[in-house]
């Protein structure tokens, strides 16, 4: 059984520009429409089809997934901290019965298909009609997010059962003085892929969550990606929303969160095509008619080493690199920010997406802007990471409830903590002048960021991002 992202040969080389419009009152808009997909990325799905393959959006036969001495190696790895991309037994993939050919699903907004392959025959001729236009990049490459690390004397996980009483954004960083200006991210979309998130928490629960869970299957007609209340079996999507948007402790309040749970709790780990099904979904949230022209935000804190991971080919990997950057690319090609953790690994240690030019890379620094020993910093492809850092160590911000409804705080640190602050500085930025694109929304926060003294050379990016 093998799986694949399809992607055109095109879109990962070509950058699609979607023009700007005016309105009556002669702003400049960017339209976010379908028309950033690619014309031939069509001839997959209809290929794939012919073959026998099912579509992934039609329901099936729930499968049947035991629980094998593998997984519960990867579980005891995830606890004890070790969050690095790895090979093993590439993406959990789901059984198939001797009469399946395939499955397909066909992601329109970022141009690819995914192919899961059960007959080598199908395989083959899929490869022969389509590998002319289409890279077949294989699903096997396991992404992770930078997890909470230990830093400090008050620890990653110091929790507290109620909120604060008062924000603890210093005033430095101008969060204050938005709010104060009535700036708190208001008609600003920020979409957030990570653990999940809990909807009802006290920080989320007075607003509609739009919430999509991808399943370890994305590829599956058994286990479709539905959209439900939103939840959070892990707590670190829930720390991450509270921090770009809580009600209480959030940089920008008032923005609609959109929020697609793609890395379990067990494993804390995530594929590629789970992240392409992740954003697939947002960005077709992002082009609803209510939504195709309103500035917006994505957050990622998942991420590629630089180099590949044992048992992986340096062109299996590169490959996924590739598709990835090609889907970073869509969302600049729609108008999106996307702001990414730069990782925990320390001096030297950048990877993907955070090296990649579209993307927004962050680093951590605590609240007397010191960075952050385990900050990831490094050169990637002569690009140098990150590019401004944000507010990560001992951060305060929502976690799980307890059965009793009893809702949890906790303090974590990490650049998954400094990534969503970013992305919350975007939002006001956003919120505050919504005409501007995503790249000038970009170059505005590097412009304002405030040096950080005594830091050395490539540690620091441009400084701590800020709103002024």
């Amino acid at each position: 059984m093998k799986s694949y992202l399809l992607v055109p040969k095109e879109s990962i080389e070509t950058k699609a520009r979607p023009g700007v419009r005016g309105t009556e009152q002669g702003e400049r808009v960017l339209q976010r429409t379908t028309a950033l997909q690619f014309m031939i990325s069509g001839r997959a799905p209809d290929m794939l089809r012919s073959l026998g393959l099912r579509s992934a959006t039609l329901p099936g036969r729930l499968p049947q997934v035991s629980t094998t001495d593998t997984r519960r190696k990867k579980t005891t790895r995830a606890r004890r901290g070790e969050v690095h991309a790895a090979a093993s037994d590439g993406p959990v993939m789901e059984p198939a019965t001797a009469s399946d050919v395939g499955t397909y699903r066909h992601m329109p907004l970022i141009g690819a298909t995914m192919a899961h392959f059960t007959s080598d025959k199908a395989e083959r001729i899929a490869k022969e009609e389509l590998g002319r236009d289409f890279e077949f990049i294989p699903d096997v490459v396991q992404l992770t997010f930078p997890g909470p690390v230990s830093a400090g004397q008050l620890g990653p996980r110091n929790r507290g059962l109620s909120s604060l009483e008062q924000r603890e954004w210093p005033e430095e960083c101008g969060v204050h003085a938005a709010h104060a200006q009535g700036i708190r991210g208001a008609g600003v979309i920020l979409g957030i892929l990570d653990t999940g998130v809990d909807a009802d928490h006290p920080e989320h629960h007075d607003r509609l969550i739009q919430f999509r869970y991808v399943s370890l299957f994305p590829n599956s007609p058994h286990n479709p990606a539905r959209d439900v209340r939103g939840f959070d079996p892990d707590g670190h999507g829930t720390h991450v929303a509270g921090i770009a948007a809580g009600k209480f402790h959030g940089v920008a309040p008032e923005v609609d969160l959109y929020v697609a749970s793609v890395i379990e709790s067990e494993s804390i780990r995530t594929s590629l095509g789970r992240v392409a099904a992740g954003m697939d979904w947002l960005l077709h949230q992002f082009s609803t008619p209510e939504n195709a022209t309103r500035p917006a935000v994505v957050n990622m804190s998942l991420g590629f080493p630089v180099q590949p991971p044992p048992g992986i080919t340096d062109l299996e990997y590169r490959l996924n690199i590739r598709a990835l950057q090609t889907l970073v690319r869509r969302l600049v090609d729609a108008n999106v920010l996307p702001v990414t953790a730069a990782g925990n690994s320390g001096a030297g240690t950048a990877g993907y997406p955070a090296g990649f030019p579209e993307a927004l890379s962050v680093g951590a620094v605590d609240f007397s802007r010191r960075v952050a020993s385990f900050s990831a910093s490094g050169l990637v492809n002569q690009r140098s990471v990150p590019d401004v850092m944000g507010y990560g160590v001992n951060v305060y911000s929502s976690t799980e409830r307890r059965c009793n409804n009893q809702a949890f705080y906790e303090r974590m640190s990490g650049t998954s903590m400094a990534a969503p602050y970013v992305a919350g500085i975007a939002a006001l930025y956003r919120c505050r002048s919504p005409d501007l694109t995503a790249l000038e929304v970009r170059d505005l926060i590097l412009d304002n960021a405030l040096k950080l003294p005594k830091t050395p050379s490539g540690r620091g990016g441009r400084g701590l991002a800020v709103y002024r």
